[in-house]
């Protein structure tokens, strides 16, 4: 047993973060690496907030619970795309300025 848990889900999903972090921080100075990286965070969230709204359809889950559920994961979405656009702008500004 394991921190009183009774199967080793919570370890796989440990040791998958720790995988994806390293990989990615060998190839995160690369534009485009942060760009499809962004733009498929917001698309899982975008997928994850279309199943909550067919869960709730459904019947399968409370509507206030994929109302609140749905709003967290389309900011996050719309937080994720701010965040790449905003960084592509910083970009192109940077090597602007390097030019001139």
């Amino acid at each position: 047993m394991m921190f009183g848990l009774h199967d080793v889900q919570y370890l796989y999903e440990f040791l998958f973060w720790v995988v994806t972090f390293l990989g990615l921080k060998t190839v995160w100075h690369q534009p485009q690496v942060r760009l499809w990286y962004g733009y498929g965070v917001a698309s899982l969230n975008v997928m994850a907030l279309f199943f909550f709204t067919m869960l709730s359809i459904n019947g399968h889950m409370d509507g206030l619970t994929a109302i609140s559920f749905g709003f967290l994961h389309a900011m996050v979405a719309v937080v994720m795309i701010t965040l790449v656009r905003t960084s592509m702008r910083l970009e192109e500004d940077s090597e602007d300025e390097d030019v001139a």
